[in-house]
């Protein structure tokens, strides 16, 4: 299912037993979003504009996208850049809550093979 409400109450009215589950893709979509609509919210407050190609949150807007065991040297350069402003707490925390881990910090995981 994913995060469309009119799914989870159709389903609940239909299937009133039934524990709604949403599929990971639909997991990362919802936090991806709401990571840029913090990003864009913070934008438009701090520069009173949207993102233009010198501003460091619209730089780094496909690099917060990027899972933190996967940026290369320039782009955790960026995002430090970006976290190093107190104005950008609000898009640190956020990025935070949706990569479900500290900034940086995340060592990479695999899921167990299955035997």
């Amino acid at each position: 299912m994913d995060g469309f409400t009119g799914f989870n109450t159709a389903a609940a009215e239909e299937l009133p037993d039934a524990v709604p589950a949403i599929d990971p893709f639909h997991v990362v979509a919802l936090a991806g979003g709401g990571l840029d609509r913090c990003r864009q919210r913070v934008q438009q407050a701090t520069t009173g504009h949207r993102g233009r190609a010198g501003d460091p949150l619209y730089k780094a807007r496909r690099t917060l996208h990027t899972g933190t065991n996967l940026l290369t040297d320039n782009q955790r350069a960026r995002v430090e850049a970006v976290f190093a402003l107190e104005e950008h707490v609000e898009v640190e925390v956020t990025w935070v809550s949706s990569s479900g881990s500290s900034p940086l910090t995340l060592t990479p995981t695999r899921p167990r093979a299955r035997q």
